[in-house]
């Protein structure tokens, strides 16, 4: 199968990670179509199919999800992602699609985090369908745009955790997973199958990221450690979860850089100086 013969269907295309890997695909040769509540933020281009839809009534999707050969799945956080993905997922296996990308997250001890189970749930129904096609999965560890303290940088030149200013922390761009996602979704289906892919792109310790937003920003940022129950109150504060407040503010678990990343990426990954540099408007 030749790409030009390729028909792959996005859900999530608009945020960060979507919005890098369609105009990749389209500059590969592809026909993409994008599955979006809101098409005008999609910019119009040759070979692609615009499908105005959301999570509620599945009707659009069903009605165009045939002759695609590949789904990029991607579901915005929420409580019942598991069962939104369920819904996707199974429904393009039936309409014939090979192969599906779907974007989950870091696998952590069962139950100890809502948001990471629901995706872990529907990480392990999707694998178990019979005769599906092939199911590959990223689970990139924290966002570096789900950095939590950009209005204490910008007001207070402070940035804020609960963690020792010294331990380290794992962070991935949202550039380089959907890099590595349009790779996979243009490379043959054969080369991945049904891998699991752990997406570690730097690690740096909050002195470290205070020194690194200070070169970007021209400012003296500093490093404030909070206690955990002020970490904790701070997100309850900001109108968090329990679940949600509770595990970013107590969130211990480091591992390596993916050394593996840069032969998906075809590049070096972005480090944390890297991405800063390039969104030093969020500061």
């Amino acid at each position: 199968m030749t790409l030009e013969n390729e028909n792959i269907y996005i859900l999530g295309a608009t945020g960060r990670v979507g919005s890098v890997i369609v105009p990749e695909l389209i500059k590969a040769g592809a026909r993409v179509t994008v599955y979006v509540r809101s098409p005008e933020k999609i910019q119009k281009a040759e070979n692609l199919t615009v499908v105005q839809g959301d999570y509620n009534n599945l009707t659009p999707f069903e009605k165009t999800i045939g002759g695609h050969t590949r789904l990029f799945l991607l579901v915005a956080d929420r409580e019942d992602l598991d069962r939104i993905k369920i819904a996707f997922g199974t429904r393009a296996y039936a309409a014939g699609v090979k192969q599906i990308v779907e974007l989950s997250a870091r696998r952590l001890p069962w139950r100890s985090y809502n948001v990471v189970h629901v995706h872990q749930q529907a990480e392990d129904a999707l694998y178990a369908i019979k005769d599906r096609g092939y199911h590959v999965v990223l689970r990139p560890t924290n966002f570096m745009t789900n950095m939590t303290d950009y209005d204490t940088i910008k007001n207070n030149n402070e940035i804020v955790d609960s963690a020792d200013p010294n331990e380290q922390q794992e962070w991935i761009s949202p550039a380089d997973i959907g890099h590595v996602a349009a790779r996979i979704l243009v490379e043959p289906m054969e080369k991945h199958k049904d891998v699991a892919y752990e997406l570690i792109g730097d690690i740096k310790t909050p002195a470290q990221r205070a020194e690194i937003i200070s070169k970007v920003t021209g400012r003296n940022i500093s490093y404030k450690q909070l206690s955990v129950q002020e970490m904790y109150d701070f997100f309850i504060n900001a109108g968090e979860t329990t679940s949600m407040a509770y595990y970013m503010s107590t969130y211990q678990f480091v591992s390596p850089i993916s050394r593996g990343l840069p032969l998906l990426l075809g590049r070096p990954q972005e480090g944390l100086e890297v991405w800063a540099a390039n969104n030093k408007h969020l500061f």
